[in-house]
Parts: structure tokens; sequence; C-alpha cells
């Protein structure tokens, strides 16, 4: 019987000899499982496994009918929207009443879902603007980063950069190296030992990775303290951070893929949302209402609305701002912009997305969950196993991340 990662339980014996993501070797046929095997499985990505008998899987009839019942009536409250058909979303949606069924079975309140009123809104006949280019030319005022800002810029578009300059310029802002260090020693990365050097860090890490994570915490904390009362800022960053440990836990099933890229693209992929709560917050909480009472996905209503949505206005503020290529095709496209070139980092970013507002980390506005874009789920190649397995992985990783953002 095939069992996910998340149900097998110590004491199961193995049908068949099991291999990692790469093919590796790593038990045989059997094999009686135990505690340090599952924890092999969880760092050589095995998603499911063979084992004899029934399984004795944890299953939803373990948990009393009532409450499975509650669980089952909150997931189809948060995938509403979507086609439960697609693999992924059909997948993730059983792994929810799973998680929502335990949570209730150890008395614990399922997180609430958004209601942003119950009056019914009205589609918009005319939009705000033309395009995200005639927002950026409308006077707008973006925020100003610090100068460590630029010079990380530099440093990550200089291929003559060393770790040893790398090292210097972080270095200058004392909060900054803080949250690095603690980054590369948290479980996102998993080094045996205690990294406690920029150099090292920059060592281990390499001077592109930790360019780009310190890119992406010098742009969280340029917009950390921007207030918005339709959406706090707290939820917001949660679901961002939530979702770039999604990002780097499947490219790290994807050989090739840049975990550090992959996890600084669902950092920011939400940006341009951000952008727009602090310039117009009337309208976009308007598009979270159309989201609810019309069943549109978030980019359509802010469509609707603002003419562009988040995806598109990021693909301008990225270039403003003088990102890399790689990185704004990633965030752009993590919706499917087909006006751009789609990214494995969008796909992956896609997918993520996802599985953030499902495991409801924080929020990214409308608050349901939407399928990734066509073909993003293929695009991955990676088994629906994976699903359980992703979400058994973050948890751990996203509780240690939020502590060292105070989240």
């Amino acid at each position: 019987m095939k069992v996910f990662v998340g149900d097998i339980k110590t004491g199961m014996r193995l049908a068949e000899d099991v291999k990692g993501a790469n093919g590796r070797f790593l038990l045989a046929a059997g094999t009686v499982i135990e505690e340090q095997h599952l924890r092999v499985f969880n760092i050589w990505g095995v998603s499911e496994v063979e084992v004899e008998g029934s399984g004795g899987g944890e299953n939803d009839s373990d948990f009393d009918p009532a409450l499975v019942e509650r669980a089952e009536e909150y997931a189809g409250r948060l995938f509403a929207n979507v086609n439960k058909d697609s693999e992924p979303v059909r997948l993730l949606k059983g792994i929810c009443v799973k998680r929502y069924a335990g949570m209730l079975s150890e008395n614990l309140s399922l997180p609430p879902l958004p209601e942003y009123g119950n009056e019914l809104s009205d589609i918009p006949e005319d939009h705000l603007y033309a395009d995200a280019a005639a927002f950026m030319t409308s006077g707008i005022r973006l925020s100003s980063f610090p100068d460590i800002y630029y010079k990380i810029m530099n440093a990550l578009n200089d291929p003559t950069a060393t770790s040893e300059s790398l090292a210097d310029i972080i270095s200058k802002d004392s909060g900054l190296s803080a949250k690095l260090i603690s980054l590369v020693n948290s479980p996102l990365y998993g080094f045996s030992l205690p990294v406690e050097s920029l150099s090292r860090a920059v060592s281990l890490v390499g001077t592109s990775g930790l360019c780009q994570l310190a890119l992406s915490v010098s742009v969280m904390e340029s917009f950390k303290g921007s207030g918005a009362d339709v959406l706090s800022m707290a939820d917001f960053w949660k679901h961002s951070l939530a979702c770039a440990v999604f990002c780097r836990i499947f490219a790290s099933q994807i050989p090739g893929t840049s975990q550090d890229k992959c996890f600084v693209v669902g950092m920011l992929h939400d940006l341009g949302r951000l952008v727009l709560m602090q310039h117009h917050p009337d309208e976009i909480s308007l598009t979270f209402r159309l989201c609810k009472f019309h069943g549109l996905t978030g980019c359509q209503a802010e469509v609707k609305v603002f003419g562009f949505d988040h995806c598109q206005l990021a693909g301008e503020l990225f270039e403003h701002w003088n990102f890399p290529p790689s990185l704004i095709v990633g965030v752009a496209g993590h919706h499917g912009d087909r006006s751009r070139e789609l990214s494995i980092e969008s796909a992956i970013c896609s997918v993520a997305d996802m599985m953030a507002v499902a495991m409801q980390y924080g929020s990214d506005g409308p608050g349901l969950v939407g399928a990734p874009y066509p073909g993003a789920w293929d695009v991955l190649g990676l088994p629906g196993g994976a699903l359980a397995t992703s979400v058994l992985k973050a948890r751990r990783q996203i509780t240690d991340i939020l502590a060292i953002f105070g989240g």
C-alpha cells in the first residue's frame, strides 16, 4: 500500500526499496521504519513509500466524524473559487481537511476566513488606469531604499564581487547582518555546524545566494512599517515568508533550480499588491470583495478595478528598481502572465502561493485558495506526494523564520 510521508508511522514495514528524489538508494524492502528513517525521508525528498499490509496511516476515519465534517465545510469555503478537479488542488484539499480535523481534535481554533463585509459590490464599468505603466507615471511616491540596498544591487550585478567584499558591505548594517546569519543558521539551510560570521555565511551560501537574500530582506524591511487598514502587515509578510519557504522546498526537489532565487521570488511575489494597498486602500478592498461575491481571482478583480494586476505592477516596479531579470520574470509571472516569459521560478511560486493560502499562513488579501496557473504544476515534474512532504517540511521552517523577522 502506498502511504504519503505525512501518514507514515514507526513500525510499518517497507514493501519496496526506497530511493531519494535524485534516485539514490536509501532503504531496502523489508525494513521496519523507525524514527530516524522518517528524518531520512524528509532530507532526501521522499514523498511516499510502499508499505506492507493496510499501512495503518492516519486517515479521516481516525477523527470524530463531526470534526471531519467541520473540517470539510471549512475547506469548502476556503477552496470555494477554485477548480477542485485539478490534481494539485484535489490533493491539497485532502491534506488540508486532515490538518483542520487534526487541529479541531486538539481543541485548536481554525483561522478565521476573510469576510470583507456582507454588502454585494458591483464590478466597476471603468478602471482607474490604462495599465501599470500609467500608474507608475501618475505621480505616486515610491518607497526609497536604504543605501545598502543599492550597494547590494551593485554587488549582485558585479561578476567580480568576492565573498569578502560582500561581507564587508552587509556588515555595515548590523540589523541586516543579524537577520542573514539567523537565516543561514535556520532549518532553511540545515547546516550541521553553527555559522557565526558573514564571511562564513557567504562561503557556504555563495555570493549570489546571499546577495539575493540580503536584497529581499532589505526590501522587506523598507516596506514593513507601511500601514494598511485593509490587511495587517503581519499577515501580509507571514503569507509572503510562508510562500518563500514553500518555494525553496519545491526548488530543492528540482535539479538545477536555485533554492535561494526561488525563496526571494516567494518572499517578494505580492509586493505589487502591497504598493496598491498603500496608494489605493479602498480600491484594493473592493477587489477583495469582488473575489468573494463574484468568484473572481485576485488578478481578475484587480484588472477590473485598476486596469492591471499586482503581477504586472511588480514587473514595472522591479524594472524601475533594476532588479535582476530572473527575479522580475519569477514574480511577474507567478499567476501566468502570458505577456512575459514564464520560468521555473514562476511555476514554483504559483504552486507555493496556493500552498501558503491553503495552510492559512497569514493572508494574501483575498484569502481564498487559487489554482496554480495552467501547466505550472506539470512543469515542476513532482509526484503528488510532494505536496504532503512539503507541508511537513515547512512547519518548523516557517515558525523559525517568522521568529527571525519578529512575526
